[in-house]
């Protein structure tokens, strides 16, 4: 099941690539991946517990995700909507952090608001 969301998450990250003309799928993205963070986390947990090893389950789509999403970034990037000194690993920490502060500090009246509010260090200022 962990490797048909990440699947399904690479395939988002590729349609967002294909249908985006000026970066304006970036962001988006990221609220949506950061929005289903729980639940992936919850199923990854349950598998680890189960002894499924996780690595060699999810390599491939993992592979799959990481491309397109650099793809997502990059035109991001080139329409001027995001920094151009970050990296998809910058990026990658930036969303652990949301997904972090989501955790912490849900707002259950604005859900997304931390999200966003720690996205906005990837904005061209």
């Amino acid at each position: 099941m962990l490797a048909d969301r990440l699947g399904g998450l690479a395939e988002q990250a590729r349609q967002a690539v294909q249908a985006d003309q000026g970066g304006s799928a970036f962001f988006p993205f990221l609220l949506g991946l950061i929005g289903e963070a729980r639940a992936k986390q919850d199923l990854a947990d349950a598998l680890a517990r189960a002894e499924v090893d996780l690595s060699e389950l999810t390599q491939r789509f993992a592979l799959d995700l990481r491309r397109a999403f650099a793809e997502l970034l990059a035109r991001a990037q080139e329409a001027g909507t995001v920094r151009a000194d970050v990296d998809a690993e910058d990026v990658q920490a930036v969303v652990l952090a949301a997904i972090t502060a989501e955790r912490h500090r849900a707002d259950l009246e604005r859900p997304g608001r931390i999200a966003a509010v720690v996205l906005d260090c990837l904005l061209v200022a």
